[in-house]
């Protein structure tokens, strides 16, 4: 992104998952459309802690990272509500899937940043395991697109100059 990291982190902050058509039918479909749109105020972190992520880590500026718990293949996600950092580390409950979420602002060249976000999973036991892959094998393409319109927001806002 041709933007100032600070600037670019602004975006960060300031991203409304809602914002996109796209992320907000898909989430609506999903079940998730009350969770997502309900409050939104407040930052990208706060909202997406409404919504049932829990904040396990955050340089300021930098990257910050969320962690859920769930039986994402069920309807409702089968979310397991988490408090902390440490819950999270030892939740460990068997037919339970663990994802962690960042989103990471990294300076380049000539003042210009990348932008990234990663997702890592954990499947408490091997039935998580077998239903997580048949769920990530249909709906990894519309994570994707969510990941995608994430970035492409984050980036109009920052190159725009946008406060």
């Amino acid at each position: 992104m041709r933007a100032p990291r600070d600037r670019v982190w602004d975006s960060v902050l300031a991203r409304d998952l809602a914002s996109s058509a796209v992320s907000r039918a898909l989430l609506t479909l999903r079940g998730y459309g009350s969770r997502v749109f309900s409050e939104g105020r407040g930052t990208f972190p706060e909202r997406i802690v409404r919504f049932g992520f829990t904040r396990l880590e955050e340089d300021p500026g930098r990257e910050v990272v969320f962690g859920i718990v769930g039986k994402f293949w069920r309807y409702d996600g089968g979310l397991r509500r988490i408090p902390d950092r440490q819950a999270f580390l030892e939740f460990a409950e068997a037919g339970f899937v663990k994802g962690a979420w960042n989103v990471r602002v990294e300076e380049g060249v000539d003042g210009d940043c990348d932008v990234s976000t990663e997702t890592r999973v954990e499947c408490l036991g091997p039935d998580a395991r077998r239903k997580f892959h048949i769920y990530w094998a249909l709906i990894r393409p519309f994570s994707a697109a969510i990941r995608i319109g994430l970035l492409r927001g984050i980036k109009r806002r920052a190159e725009s100059g946008a406060s």
